[in-house]
């Protein structure tokens, strides 16, 4: 009870201190000086990027790259590296059992796999067009 007496007493303060405060009048070119100012922060603060490397540069890099490969290679006559020939006809001797020969799912959890896959591609173009636009 004597918390709400408190509060009340604030508040008339608080009205009353209110209405003795002078009212301000903005200047009649408020808007348009606050227009300016922020225009003239925004240009000042404008950042435009640059590339770390140029355009000349990657293509100097790219340029040096394909030197260092092709050029040794092409002074060679053989290879230097041998690589062994493999045999793969082992394959055809091993003989691998029907695993999933006793293994049933019924069409209910088919169809519950494939609505769930797309249920997830719908999410994944949902957000993804949703923090495209965040972005920009």
């Amino acid at each position: 009870m004597e918390e709400n007496k408190h509060i009340e007493e604030l508040d008339a303060f608080a009205k009353k201190y209110v209405k003795e405060i002078p009212q301000e009048k903005p200047s009649i070119d408020f808007t348009a000086s606050i227009m300016q100012n922020i225009l003239a922060e925004n240009k000042s603060s404008f950042f435009t990027p640059k590339a770390l490397i140029t355009k000349k540069g990657w293509i100097l890099i790219i340029g040096l790259l394909l030197v260092a490969i092709f050029v040794p290679f092409k002074q060679m006559k053989e290879t230097t590296i041998k690589l062994p020939e493999l045999n793969f006809s082992f394959f055809d001797k091993i003989q691998i059992p029907n695993l999933f020969e006793s293994f049933a799912v019924s069409n209910t959890v088919l169809y519950s796999i494939f609505f769930f896959g797309l249920m997830i591609m719908a999410q994944v173009v949902f957000l993804k067009g949703y923090f495209d636009k965040r972005i920009h």
